[in-house]
This record gives C-alpha cells, structure tokens and sequence, in this order.
C-alpha cells in the first residue's frame, strides 16, 4: 500500500496539483484576477484527470513492465483479491488528493479573506466527486492495461479515448428519444467534462458511475486470468 501511495508519480503529480492551484491563489490575491474558488477546483481538477489515468494504468503497467506480474499471479493473493486492494488504495489516494484541494480553498479563504468560500458544501461534493471518478477511471485503466499490458500505450488509449468515447455519445445522443436515454446512462458523455470543469456530479451521475465501476469490476478477475502474464 506504501509503494502506491508514496511513488515518485504520486508525490510529482502532487506538486503539481498543488502548484497550479496556488498560482491561481497568488494571482487572485496580488495580481487582482479574478478565477477564484471554481478556478483553483477547474485547475487542480485537470491535473488530477491526468494524473488519475496515468496512476491508473501504472497500477499494474509497471508489474508487466519489471515482469513482477508473475509473481503475484502465483502468490496466495487471488486475482479479485490484488484487484479489490489496489482498488481500495486508488480510492484512498482520490481521498488525499480532494483534502489538498480543500486545504488550498481553505487558504484561499482565511488567507485572502474570500468569506463567500462555503468549505462545507465543496467537501461533500469534492470528496464524493474524487472518490467516485477515481474508482470508475481506476477499473476502467487497469482493464485497458491487463489487455495492452503497456504503460504508455495504455495511458494514451484511456485519455484520449474517454474523450473520443464522449463526443461519440453526444453524437448519438441525438438519435432520437430512446438513444437519449440510453447516452444518459453511458459515464463517457458526463464524466469527463464535468470532472475537469470543476462542476459537481449530480446523484444521477453517481450512481451510473458506481454501478459501472462495480460491473467492470466484476470483469476484471476473468481478465486478469487471461492475461495477467508476460
């Protein structure tokens, strides 16, 4: 659990979340701009996309890429087991990486004195947020990465296929009265562009992103025996 949560990957794409976010904080505060708490969430949300595909895909890219996949496969750990953990630990990093976002609003508000910052109401939200898109972008990687069993052409498949995925939906979601409904239930027209936007996921949103997760989830162990090999 350590070595997923205290990579050299996590600790840069940390920094960097927390960068961009205080440059916003510092131009707000000095330079007299105006982005600020949707800004600091739109920025700091951006980085974290990436980096949550990227960490996603590293997940088990790098056991395929150091050949330690082998020894897991005949370690006492079963497939849904391995899976299910480094599941659980992405899901904690979600969790990290949303108290960083909030400790930056936080500063932005007692330390620039930006009292209209309601720090309740974007925990709930940003938490739940993190949480939900990090475990569905989790499964959604590793299934990519068990089957290309390469990191960087994994990553490239995912983020820019989440993409390509959601202007397709959208494309389809004008077929008609019942194909809308359909795209209403696919997370790629959503998920993307009201993550990075800094928007938050309504109860719709959640629930299609969980019941997804959990049925790729389900997936996972079938091909996990398939192709957890090099």
């Amino acid at each position: 659990m350590k070595q997923e949560l205290f990579s050299k990957s996590v600790i840069v794409f940390t920094v960097l979340t927390l960068l961009i976010g205080a440059i916003i904080i510092i131009s707000d505060g000095y330079c007299h701009t105006h982005y600020g708490a949707v800004g600091i969430i739109g920025s700091y949300r951006f980085l974290a996309d990436i980096m949550f595909v990227f960490l996603g895909v590293s997940s088990f890219g790098k056991e395929f890429q150091y050949r330690t996949i082998n020894m897991i496969r005949v370690s006492k750990l079963s497939g849904i087991e391995v899976l299910v953990r480094k599941w659980v630990d992405f899901i904690l990093l979600a969790f990290i990486s949303a108290s960083f976002l909030l400790a930056e609003l936080a500063i932005y508000k007692y330390g620039y004195y930006h009292v209209e910052v309601n720090l309740e109401v974007y925990a709930k939200h940003i938490y739940l947020d993190f949480a939900v898109y990090a475990a569905f972008i989790y499964v959604l990687s590793t299934l990519v990465v068990l089957v290309l069993k390469n990191t960087l052409t994994s990553f490239l498949t995912v983020y820019f296929g989440v993409r390509a995925l959601s202007y397709l939906c959208v494309y389809l979601y004008s077929f008609g009265h019942i194909m809308s409904k359909i795209m209403e239930n696919v997370p790629f027209i959503f998920m993307e562009g009201v993550f990075v936007s800094g928007r938050s996921f309504s109860v719709h949103h959640l629930l299609v992103l969980l019941i997804w997760s959990i049925v790729l989830l389900s997936l996972l162990p079938l091909v996990y025996r398939k192709r957890a090999f090099v």
